[in-house]
């Protein structure tokens, strides 16, 4: 897609956006998205084929917008993985304000009966992803012993963040999204050492853990998210005795890697580009065989999304 084409996607999604959480997605037209962007109605219609399709998008550009953001904190290495997540339980609360009058609107329109979109499957797998996510962050914060807990442990942290989001969409309740990921990360350390000390059967088994890991997740699901592995590249070229040209090249490539993979229409001409570059440092390798792995998976997510 050129980049013409991709910022004129990206204004129909921020305007559309913005007129859902006005007006609601039943009450609002395609011809007024259309006058909006400055456009016909039918050169709308050769970006999206219809109201759900964009209605679809951005669903998913709010949950990839989201997902981005937190799994940024994770490049953030002169902070703990705890204070990581600490960060990340701000981010994704902050996300969700800015996201709020979006939420509240579809909330009631699917109270008035509107449709759900049929995002199922697809979040349904990303979910999966999370959970595996989270099941690693509480082992490496908390250790091996915490292992059989990390789905009871998930229940709590997830049944706190709808609380706290049930919350943020009360208007003009007083809250601090600082104050609530340190009361969440205080919680949940004190339920941590008490499951630790006490050491019950956990009420969901490895097994099953296991089984839905199997079941849900497709093979992308042991890859990781691209933007940890850049973080772990930039670690590497900073730590390794190279020309310093070399190293300024290298990260130069990683930085306008990451900027893509953060846009919502990632330019495959731009990337395949960049990781060209890196594959010249062989110092980076087998971390650029891994990202090359990665990022055609992950920018084919991203622009299914349309």
């Amino acid at each position: 897609m050129s980049e013409k084409l991709a910022d004129k996607k990206k204004q129909i999604l921020k305007t559309a956006l913005q007129l859902f959480s006005t007006k609601g997605i039943s009450s609002t037209s395609m011809q007024e998205i259309a006058e909006y962007c400055g456009m016909s109605k039918g050169s709308l219609y050769l970006h999206f084929k219809s109201k759900e399709e964009l209605e679809q998008s951005i669903y998913l550009y709010c949950e990839g917008m989201i997902r981005d953001s937190v799994m940024q904190v994770e490049q953030e290495h002169l902070l703990t993985p705890k204070e990581q997540l600490h960060k990340q339980v701000e981010v994704l609360l902050n996300r969700l304000v800015e996201l709020r009058e979006f939420v509240m609107m579809q909330m009631r329109d699917q109270h008035m009966g509107g449709k759900k979109p049929a995002l199922d499957g697809c979040l349904r797998e990303k979910h999966m992803h999370a959970l595996n996510w989270f099941h690693n962050k509480l082992i490496l914060i908390y250790g091996q012993d915490v292992q059989p807990y990390t789905m009871d442990l998930t229940l709590f942290v997830g049944g706190m963040l709808s609380g706290y989001i049930r919350m943020l969409m009360i208007p003009g309740l007083p809250l601090n999204v600082r104050r609530m990921a340190e009361h969440l990360i205080t919680l949940l350390d004190d339920v941590v050492a008490s499951t630790l000390r006490v050491r019950k059967e956990p009420l969901i088994a490895t097994q099953i853990w296991s089984q839905w890991m199997e079941k849900y997740m497709d093979a992308s699901g042991s890859l990781r998210h691209p933007l940890m592995v850049t973080k772990q590249m930039k670690d590497k070229l900073k730590d390794i005795q190279m020309d310093e040209a070399r190293r300024e090249f290298g990260l130069d490539s990683i930085q306008i890697i990451e900027k893509e993979l953060l846009d919502i229409e990632p330019r495959k001409a731009i990337l395949i580009g960049m990781m060209s570059n890196l594959e010249q440092i062989p110092e980076l390798s087998p971390m650029s065989e891994e990202l090359k792995e990665i990022y055609l998976l992950y920018v084919d997510s991203r622009t299914d999304r349309s």
